[in-house]
């Protein structure tokens, strides 16, 4: 009887998780048929070509949406070194905003928190900082 709650809660993530892939298949079938529209256009321009000899181009990640290539890690490297004491990921998000300038909605800072989040994980990974706290909030703190 004690492990009811578990077996609920494993179940309702099963059915999360299966509705994710029915989604996710149904839409891969989408991009596959407009691809089959996109190869059939193709070849009523070009009769003798063969679309599926294109090369597939990797899609543009949204990581670099609001800052460049490097400059998140940077900004939260100095974020880090100017706290000099273990701060909080949206207390890092807050100062990567202040540093940029931008004036954000809480959706859009919500990703930017998402996005110093992961910075944090990769810098982590590197040795260059190290987490303190994990719940209920992470704190990170600059290892050296």
């Amino acid at each position: 009887m004690r492990d009811t709650f578990a077996i609920y809660a494993l179940r309702r993530k099963r059915a999360r998780l299966a509705g994710e892939i029915v989604s996710g298949q149904q839409a891969v079938a989408r991009k596959r048929e407009a691809l089959a529209t996109l190869d059939a256009v193709i070849r009523m321009f070009e009769p003798h070509s063969n679309p599926e000899l294109i090369a597939p181009v990797r899609p543009h990640s949204r990581r670099y949406l609001f800052f460049r290539r490097g400059e998140q890690t940077r900004i939260c490297l100095a974020a880090l070194r100017e706290a000099g004491k273990p701060v909080t990921v949206r207390w890092v998000a807050e100062y990567a905003i202040a540093a940029k300038g931008l004036e954000t909605d809480a959706r859009v800072r919500e990703q930017i928190v998402g996005s110093v989040r992961q910075t944090l994980e990769r810098i982590g990974a590197r040795g260059l900082a190290r987490k303190i706290v994990e719940w209920p909030d992470t704190w990170w703190e600059l290892v050296g």
